[in-house]
């Protein structure tokens, strides 16, 4: 039967794969064909396209419900085709039926075996030489006198350096840092101007997995520097999306409200293209983990950073 090309074979998953395991096959690919480790490399931009496409529709449970229907009803199509068309030729069969005989008559050519390794070395002389050397070596090693093991890499002392101290327990801050109040549910944080507005792509920070507060911040990499242009809260367990983002280089970086963890993620761009039907615009998710898992890579972050 015809093999069907669907979006498991793209993230190279079974048909069956948890979530888990999509969402480390999408990690896996996104590290080795993301386009910052391949620079104008063409087939790496496509697959890269490729793949988030198809992790776009299986991470979502009524998308890939729908991927899954489709599949079962185009190899159904396929097997229905398979039992009209007409059988296949048994010429196969027939070859592989005289298969054994032709095996038969290497083994016996080859037999006795062990009169190849003196014709091997009548045949090539300086190869007895090299195995001989190599034997004279490993005698050597073996049974001669035993050499001293190098010092260890640093100077040792026998009572160990006190520990620092503990640091102090993270208190979340009852305001963000411009001081306005953080917003009832999930929003820019009032104060902070709304950037690069005037694209037509999506990003999406899914929270939903985590149990603590987000205070975030989407940031510019076009620049000689880098800077925040869109600034956000998102309460445990929820998501946020902004709109009309303008094609570009970012990363997403992200203070825990529970914790005081400071991340970043991973470089992304946001792409648009125009063609003949119209604009064609990325509609991102970023997912974030508190064990650092999801579907970017993410970094601890010093507070200049942040």
């Amino acid at each position: 039967m015809t093999r069907l090309r669907t979006h498991y074979d793209n993230l190279k998953v079974a048909r069956d794969a948890p979530d888990f395991v999509i969402r480390a096959a999408y990690k896996t690919l996104s590290q080795k064909y993301h386009p910052d480790k391949h620079p104008g490399d063409e087939h790496a931009t496509k697959v890269m396209a490729l793949v988030n496409q198809s992790y776009e529709v299986l991470s979502d449970p009524v998308r890939r419900q729908a991927h899954d229907a489709w599949i079962a009803q185009t190899e159904a199509k396929l097997r229905q085709q398979q039992a009209q068309s007409p059988p296949a030729s048994n010429a196969p069969q027939q070859q592989s039926q005289v298969q054994p005989e032709v095996s038969q008559k290497k083994r016996s050519a080859l037999s006795p075996l062990w009169r190849w390794p003196l014709k091997l070395l009548a045949a090539f002389p300086q190869l007895g030489l090299v195995l001989f050397l190599g034997l004279c070596v490993w005698l050597w090693d073996e049974l001669g006198p035993k050499r001293s093991p190098p010092p260890g890499p640093k100077p040792y002392q026998a009572v160990a350096p006190a520990r620092p101290a503990a640091k102090p327990a993270f208190v979340p801050p009852a305001t963000a840092p411009n001081g306005s109040p953080w917003p009832a549910g999930a929003a820019y944080v009032k104060g902070y101007p709304i950037d690069y507005a005037d694209g037509y792509s999506k990003l999406t920070v899914d929270n939903s997995r985590n149990d603590a507060d987000v205070f975030g911040k989407l940031v510019s990499l076009d620049g000689t520097s880098a800077f925040p242009v869109r600034q956000f809260f998102i309460p445990a367990g929820s998501r946020f999306t902004m709109n009309k983002l303008t094609s570009g280089h970012y990363d997403l970086r992200y203070l825990d409200l529970k914790t005081g963890g400071l991340s970043r993620s991973e470089a992304f761009d946001i792409t648009e293209e125009r063609t003949a039907e119209g604009i064609r615009y990325d509609n991102m998710t970023v997912t974030l983990y508190k064990m650092h898992d999801g579907n970017f890579d993410t970094y601890d972050l010093s507070p200049d950073e942040f």
